[in-house]
Formats: C-alpha cells, structure tokens, sequence
C-alpha cells in the first residue's frame, strides 16, 4: 500500500515513481515473456512505421501466464484498490517496447479521452500502473508528465482522423500518429507554470499516474531497450455500458469482475 506521503504526491501532481518496486527475477521473467509475445503474429500486436519494429502488445494478460499473475501481484493491484478506493478490474493492459533507435513517439495526450469517447467510460474512476521493464533513461525516451494537468478533467481535443471501421476505428489510437493528441500551442498554455517532468528511473520501478494527466513520449534515441507494461485498473463500479460497435476486448475489457490479490511472496508463473 502507498504510505500518506506516496499518496499525497499522487493526488498532488498526478503521478507517482517508486523506484524499488518489483526484484530483479520478477523483471527477468517479464522481459522474457515480453519477448515471446513481441514475437507472436496476433491481431493484438502493433508495429512501427516501419512495419517490422513491434510497437506494443494489447491484452496479454488474456492469454499469458505472467502477465495475468502480474496484474494481480499485491505491489501492482494493492495501490490501485487504495487510490480508486473499490474493487476493480482490468480494463487495458499493454507492453509498450520502445525498441532500442526505432522506438517512435507516443504524443502528447490524455487517456481518459479515448475511454470517454471510444468506449463509453462515464468516470475517471481509473489508474495506470506501470513496470519499467528497462531502466529509463533520458536519452531513452521515458515517460514524461505535465504535473498537475489531471486537474483540469477532460480536456477537449477533436479526434485527429474521422472514425473507420474495423481495425481502421482504433489503430490511429495506438500509433504515432495518435487520435486526440495535443498540439504545440495547447502543450505551450498547459506547461506554463507546470513545467514538464520525466519519470526515469531503475528497471522494476512502478510508475502510478492518473487517466487525466497530460503525458507523452520521445523516440528512442538509445541502443538500449526502454520497454514498460502497463496495466490500467477501472473500478467495477465504472464499468463500459454496451455499445453497438465496440473497441476488441483487448483494448477495453467488458469483464469487470473484482480482481483478488495474490497472496504476499508468491512467485511470477514462468514464461513458456
């Protein structure tokens, strides 16, 4: 559980970095799992402009061992109960890989936008928890942050692309080219007086921040790996309404049933 003074800087500027969060076997494993499911051609995985270099991976916690343990490991699920004060579930989960010179930007923006507007989330009654699976750097492109912006609620961007249908309704929301992102003289209003924050630190850190913080990232300029996992919990009081055409599960989940935690000093489930 986060201690008064975590949460107090929580709720303060939006986010949270703890840097001795998860040990160096529980990384190892995740890494490796990582690689396995960068390595699988699924409907889950999105790729770089390229069209060879993995951008990230959506929804394992479905299908692989790890990564359901880990969105139920006590120091993951534990602060996420304690800051949306209830049960919860997971709407999204993903592995972000910021491949090592080809790791492109995520731009500048809010998640909460996508979840209002694309699946119907009534509240912002959701937390991002993330794993540094590689030690962030700032030559790395780490996460950063414009504190204190979770406190101006939505704030109201028009989609960059009209919506499609099928895969063409949601890859612009994962891809460089992000829908909803925000511009330059937006961000410029936004960090007057806010400044921006990166969160660099060790890998196994656990990084917290909220669903309205304004957040982006740059391309990977290093020959070095800066992969996350981030897993978003939505309290099962929030849960999607129906919707005619919904986004896959994978990228929202309708399932809300309440998360348990694993019991303390369990072991991660060993890749494949």
């Amino acid at each position: 559980m986060l201690t008064p003074t975590e949460l107090k800087q929580y709720r303060e500027a939006g986010y949270l970095l703890i840097e001795d969060g998860l040990g160096p076997r529980e990384v190892d494993c995740l890494r490796r799992a990582a690689a396995a499911l960068y390595a699988q051609d699924s409907p889950d995985r999105t790729l770089e402009k390229d069209g060879r270099t993995v951008r990230a991976v959506h929804g394992c916690h479905r299908r692989d061992p790890v990564c359901r343990d880990l969105v139920r490991h006590p120091r993951l699920l534990g602060p996420a109960m304690q800051i949306l004060s209830g049960d919860v579930y997971v709407h999204q989960f993903k592995i972000n890989a910021k491949a090592p010179m080809t790791g492109d930007v995520w731009p500048w923006h809010q998640d909460y936008i996508f979840w209002a507007r694309e699946d119907g989330m009534d509240r912002p009654h959701v937390v991002n928890v993330a794993v540094l699976l590689d030690e962030a750097t700032h030559l790395n492109g780490p996460l950063l942050f414009v504190p204190g912006t979770h406190e101006l609620g939505l704030i109201d961007v028009e989609r960059r692309a009209p919506a499609g249908d099928g895969d063409a309704q949601w890859l612009p929301q994962l891809s460089a080219d992000l829908d909803y992102a925000i511009d330059a003289d937006l961000l410029a209003r936004l960090t007057a007086g806010r400044g921006i924050e990166s969160a660099t630190g060790p890998a196994g850190s656990i990084l917290l921040f909220d669903s309205r913080i304004v957040h982006g990232s740059g391309t990977n300029m290093s020959p070095h790996p800066r992969g996350v996992v981030l897993v978003t919990y939505n309290r099962t009081d929030n849960a999607l309404p129906a919707q005619a055409a919904p986004r896959p599960e994978f990228l929202a989940a309708r399932d809300a049933t309440p998360l348990v935690p694993l019991p303390a000093g369990f072991a991660l489930a060993q890749p494949v």
